[in-house]
């Protein structure tokens, strides 16, 4: 397994990861092409140094997860950074 930085090329994968549930069938919209709304997040997604977003690879490789990283800076633990995750996904067969 191989866990990296998502890249542009691998939006639709992770798109057809988020909307393949019960709750992602209702609120995203994958189809190809993708819609735009989805490389404008992915960009600002991208642009932001506190912000990350993840895959994971089999040995083939193709993508069989993902996840978004927020990290956030708090006050507390004098002025300490902790990471919210967020969109957890496995691909279904995995």
């Amino acid at each position: 397994m191989n866990i990296r930085k998502a890249t542009a090329q691998d939006i639709a994968k992770i798109v057809e990861m988020i909307a393949d549930d019960e709750f992602g069938q209702k609120r995203e919209n994958f189809q190809i092409p993708l819609p735009k709304e989805y490389s404008n997040a992915f960009d600002n997604i991208n642009a932001d140094k506190n912000q990350e977003l993840i895959v994971l690879e089999n040995n083939k490789p193709e993508i069989v997860g993902t996840l978004h990283l927020s990290f956030i800076q708090y006050l507390t633990y004098q002025g300490g950074i902790r990471a919210q995750i967020e969109a957890v996904r496995v691909r279904k067969d995995q």
